[in-house]
């Protein structure tokens, strides 16, 4: 779900989608497959989403492609035996669930960076409930962007405001991560690029919250860079733009879904410099084809291009 809104309306989402959620650390050995889709825990019969297949699957060292492709039973009897193995190296897996979906599972050294923590930093930063947010939602993903209209710069024609996006996962999607966010306004198009201090938090530490307020400091800091690189890369001629694309394409490992809405975005993008090529990713992202784990990727992927460009 992506959608323009406030920071309230946004916080009362998450909330709502967190409604149900509980964690709970619990042996191996009360746990039994009856397909990649259900399990038995201490009694209980689970829906496993699909998050937690894929977690089961890279824990248990069975390739999800393989598994999802197996009838029920061969799911099972896999699954079953690769979780005995497993017990002879560990005794329990921290799981999340989401009432009675199992939603996530992970070793003790997993530390909790949930969506809820996050937003209560955003308002210790001094976020306003009306503060204007592009929220990217689901229940395994949170992407908030922050525009901020007073530092607006433009040029031949474009205006950018600058901004923060702050990205987590609860179930294993992805790190947590703050970066500079650039918005464009004439097509809505948004940039999602590092800075120096910005980086991927692993879940293994609760480090990126108690540097919350600083990080964020910094990153709009440093977001001045950015600006700067835009503003050449509409300097930076290339001479095959086609082929320039596809070159990215390769580069960052870009699916055939993700490549081909790049291709669409394209055709309202063109032109002969970076600052084309980099739109045509950032626009990619806003493909209602594209899932919300893809748009997010793809707006990186421009920030990714932006950081190539040299004087």
């Amino acid at each position: 779900m992506r959608q323009t809104t406030t920071f309230q309306k946004a916080k009362e989402q998450v909330e709502l989608i967190g409604s149900a959620c509980y964690d709970e650390t619990l042996p191996l050995a009360d746990m039994k497959f009856d397909s990649l889709e259900r399990i038995w825990i201490a009694g209980r019969d689970f829906e496993v989403l699909l998050s937690a297949q894929r977690l089961f699957a890279n824990r248990l060292r069975i390739p999800h492609s393989y598994l999802v492709r197996c009838p029920e039973d061969l799911q099972a009897e896999n699954l079953n035996h690769w979780l005995r193995q497993e017990q002879k190296e560990r005794e329990t897996l921290f799981c999340r669930f989401d009432g009675a979906k199992l939603r996530a599972v992970f070793t003790d050294r997993y530390k909790c960076l949930d969506n809820a923590q996050i937003l209560e930093r955003m308002v210790e930063y001094g976020f306003s409930q009306g503060t204007e947010v592009h929220l990217n939602l689901t229940n395994d993903l949170m992407v908030r962007k922050v525009p901020d209209y007073t530092r607006m710069f433009g040029f031949n024609g474009d205006r950018i405001a600058p901004g923060i996006s702050i990205a987590n996962s609860e179930v294993g999607i992805l790190a947590f991560s703050i970066e500079a966010f650039f918005y464009r306004l004439v097509c809505t198009n948004g940039l999602i690029s590092k800075t120096a201090v910005a980086s991927r938090f692993r879940h293994v530490s609760l480090r990126a919250l108690d540097e919350f307020n600083d990080i964020v400091r910094q990153v709009i800091y440093e977001s001045h860079q950015g600006q700067d690189r835009l503003t050449l890369s509409t300097q930076t001629q290339v001479n095959d733009p086609l082929k320039t694309l596809g070159a990215f394409n390769r580069q960052f490992l870009l699916a055939k879904r993700e490549a081909d809405a790049v291709e669409r975005a394209w055709v309202y993008e063109q032109g002969q410099t970076m600052f084309h090529v980099i739109n045509a990713y950032t626009r990619a992202a806003q493909d209602n084809q594209l899932n919300s784990e893809e748009s997010y990727k793809l707006e990186r992927v421009g920030g990714e291009i932006l950081a190539l460009v040299k004087r």
